[in-house]
This record gives C-alpha cells, structure tokens and sequence, in this order.
C-alpha cells in the first residue's frame, strides 16, 4: 500500500513559469506543439492589440491593457503576433506538468 501511494505522487510536478516579454514590431512569439495540458494567462501591457493566431477556436487578439486565459491541450501550439509599428509587452504565465517550447526554448 505505501509503495502505491509513492508511485501516485510520482509525475506530479507541476512547472510555473512567469515571464515579462518584448515582442518587437511585426515579430511574434511561437507557443510550440505541448506535450501536456497547459494554462496560459497572457495580459497585454501595452497600448495595442496582440493577435493571436492557432488553429483552435479562440479569441484572435488580446486588447490592449487586458489580460486573456486560456488552457491549451495536449499537442496544441500558439503564436502570438506583434502588427503594429511599436514593439508590445506581455506578462505570460503558464502552468503544465512538462516544460512547454516557447521561441524553440523550453522554458522552465
């Protein structure tokens, strides 16, 4: 019984990530394909609109001065896109049970 319940406390590490990032003028940020179920909570910090871009059925931009959750699932990707003339700052959090790519980067 107690080797049971070891063995169900395995796997269940959960990554937190809270990341301040500047995405240049018509530059974007790609969320690649995860491995595992993760939330996402993106909020706009700057004065324009973000588009986002997946082939889910979502929201395709984020406000300016507003904030947007979303739980991707498994083998799922994102990209968010800067269109305007001045670069865009975003506050990302996520949550997963694995590391997810962000830029090619496993961020941890």
């Amino acid at each position: 019984m107690v080797s049971l319940l070891m063995y169900s406390c395995i796997g269940k590490h959960r990554v937190d990530v809270w990341k301040t990032m500047t995405i240049a003028p018509g530059d974007s940020i790609v969320v690649g394909k995860i491995k595992a179920p993760a939330v996402l909570e993106i909020k706009n910090l700057s004065d324009e609109n973000l588009l986002l871009v997946s082939q889910l059925k979502m929201q395709k931009q984020i406000l300016a001065r507003s904030s947007f959750s979303y739980r991707l699932p498994k083998k799922s990707g994102l990209i968010l896109e800067n269109p305007t003339k001045n670069p865009l700052s975003i506050h990302l959090h996520y949550s997963s049970n694995k590391p997810i790519p962000i830029n090619h980067k496993q961020l941890q």
